[in-house]
């Protein structure tokens, strides 16, 4: 928040020193040790003077000695050591220290500053974060700087405090979330036009959402969410529809949606799903993603960071709610997440997500092509066995590969019988619909698959499987049977080449081969072939074709004694239709 300290969320968003300052990139602040002595010095000066606050000139002494510590554990203002400050200035009692000036001191600025020098002390630091939140003075401190009639500056800085506190994972951090909502909870209004207060109020429950999402939806009705999703008059005033505003409001949104398992909540995750197709919401969190990934401020300039462990952890959900293709401009930014993560909690994150990610056969296709990701890094975790997700992600992958293999090759060898014939990546889309990539597709959802390939007639199709089935069809299988092998009939070649060539052939045939096929099934009642009388009730009616027409009286005279069509003849007969219908249209056209 521009002339303020910018809170750190949910996504370590920094606390910046006053004057603001904008840091492109977030250092590791581990490079130096050079002011890890004066860090252990403030501590113990503070210490000495936390008695004799009552004292102006000795309170105006702590005040400055404050400012000091704020600047070495300060990541702008000590970009090489600050992290190394944090952990010294930790030891050595900083929390104790500056929480009982916090809760002691008598002058707004100094109590103000106490709690910022906190926020900044915890930032990115979970042993900083956990050893404040262990304080039994960390709650007290809290309430007195958001008591009414505290001076907004030291509300401000509580409410950034909490956010460190509830960005970290610490059980004492994750423990103090229920109390941190319900001392926030009531500064997310228009707070007399300070609207400083109800932006870090929202960072705040986001920070929340993350580790504590029941929490967070306990206390936020949906009314109240879908006011802060709005990007009409009923957004509040004092938050902007800028790209971090959209972004911080979706996570806060998604984490409120996947709080519990509960079918209440189905018409909110709808709502939400709305708001996210419609909005930028999705283009920004590709972007905050891959600007996590190289440890950049998003957006640009804004001095917020994003964490990639929380990222990778909606990434998740975002995939839970319908939306997997969104992401694959993501897989990338994810992928290098595993390889600089070794060891950390962000890397287990990013393997989930890849791989829920890659339950589409399009994201699948996409993920299949980082082959050096996939023998280096992906296959070492896999071998360390210590990392389960990598194995997981390994075997689902080879696993799929294989079957899109033997069906490209089973697909290649009928390429000259079979031009028309479906892509394997179509096939396995329709697959994906129903049954998981590396599983089995029930004979229950034959029917479904059968009029989306298209492969007709259903009765064919399902009699050709015989018992082999009775557990149901595996992706390979699935391609196999489809495109045919050596020692499999396929359903293409057996059954639809001829009539897809027909039907190529007729550009005015209604919906093409698939209206055909379902045409075919409607009339012929799930037998193989279609009566000639069902064709002229059924058929030509369901393709809104008058039979009085004298076209139609002609073509259907050619079928005066016939036995039931099959399918393929009922195509081609209905190609020839067509294309009398069209003809006949043409000239009428001409003579008119």
């Amino acid at each position: 928040r521009s002339g303020l300290p910018i809170s750190f969320a949910t996504l370590h968003r920094e606390c910046c020193p006053l004057p603001y300052v904008i840091m492109c990139q977030l250092p590791h602040g581990c490079d130096s040790d050079s002011k890890v002595e004066l860090a252990r010095s403030h501590v113990s000066k503070l210490r000495e003077l936390r008695e004799k606050l009552s004292n102006q000139v000795q309170a105006k002494s702590a005040e400055t000695c404050i400012a000091d510590l704020s600047g070495v554990v300060d990541p702008m203002a000590n970009p090489s050591g600050y992290r190394l400050c944090q952990d010294e200035a930790t030891r050595a009692g900083a929390a104790e220290v500056l929480l009982g000036i916090a809760l002691a001191g008598q002058q707004d600025s100094l109590r103000s500053k106490s709690v910022e020098c906190l926020a900044r002390l915890c930032f990115g630091n979970a042993d900083s974060a956990e050893a404040l939140a262990s304080s039994p003075d960390f709650l007290p401190a809290l309430a007195n700087a958001t008591r009414l009639g505290a001076a907004p500056p030291e509300t401000l800085s509580a409410l950034q405090l909490a956010q460190a506190i509830a960005a970290s994972s610490g059980d004492c951090a994750r423990a103090a979330v229920p109390h941190l909502v319900a001392e926030a909870l009531p500064f997310l209004s228009e707070n007399a036009g300070f609207e400083q207060l109800s932006q870090a109020t929202l960072d705040l429950l986001v920070s929340c959402s993350f580790s504590s999402p029941s929490e967070v939806r306990g206390a936020l009705g949906w009314e109240q969410l879908a006011r802060l999703l709005a990007d009409d008059e009923t957004r509040p005033s004092w938050l902007p529809l800028g790209p971090l505003e959209v972004l911080l409001c979706a996570f806060l949104a998604i984490n409120w949606v996947f709080a519990y398992g509960d079918g209440a909540v189905e018409l909110c995750a709808s709502k939400v799903c709305q708001s996210l197709e419609a909005g930028p919401f999705l283009g920004h969190f590709v972007e905050c993603l891959q600007a996590a990934v190289k440890r950049c401020a998003w957006p640009e300039n804004s001095s917020s960071f994003h964490s990639p462990k929380r990222l990778a952890e909606v990434a998740r959900k975002i995939v839970g709610l319908g939306f997997r293709r969104q992401l694959i401009p993501a897989l990338a930014s994810l992928v290098e997440i595993v390889e600089i993560s070794a060891g950390d909690d962000a890397q287990s994150a990013a393997l989930l997500a890849l791989r829920d990610i890659c339950a589409d056969s399009h994201c699948l296709q996409v993920m299949l092509s980082f082959e050096d990701f996939r023998r280096g890094t992906l296959d070492a975790l896999h071998r360390t066995g210590q990392e389960p997700a990598a194995t997981n992600l390994i075997a689902y992958l080879e696993f799929v590969e294989a079957a899109f293999m033997a069906g490209q090759s089973a697909k290649d060898q009928q390429q000259v019988d079979c031009p028309n014939a479906p892509a394997v990546l179509q096939l396995a889309e329709l697959f994906g619909n129903v049954a998981p990539l590396d599983g089995k597709m029930l004979l229950s959802h034959l029917p479904q698959i059968c009029a989306q390939v298209p492969l007709a007639p259903l009765i064919t199709v399902q009699r050709s499987l015989g018992t082999y089935s009775d557990d149901g069809l595996s992706l390979q299988y699935f391609f196999e049977r489809v495109y045919g092998t050596p020692t499999i009939l396929g359903w293409w070649p057996s059954l639809m080449e001829d009539a897809a060539q027909s039907a190529a052939r007729t550009p005015s045939l209604p919906g093409g081969l698939s209206r055909a096929a379902a045409v075919f099934e409607e009339a012929a009642e799930g037998r193989a072939a279609i009566t000639i009388q069902a064709i002229h009730d059924v058929a030509l009616p369901a393709l809104e074709v008058r039979t009085e027409n004298i076209v139609v009286e002609i073509k259907f005279s050619e079928l005066n004694g016939s036995a039931p069509l099959s399918f393929v003849d009922f195509v081609r007969w209905l190609s020839e239709l067509f294309s009398d219908l069209a003809a006949a249209e043409t000239e009428a056209a001409a003579e008119a």
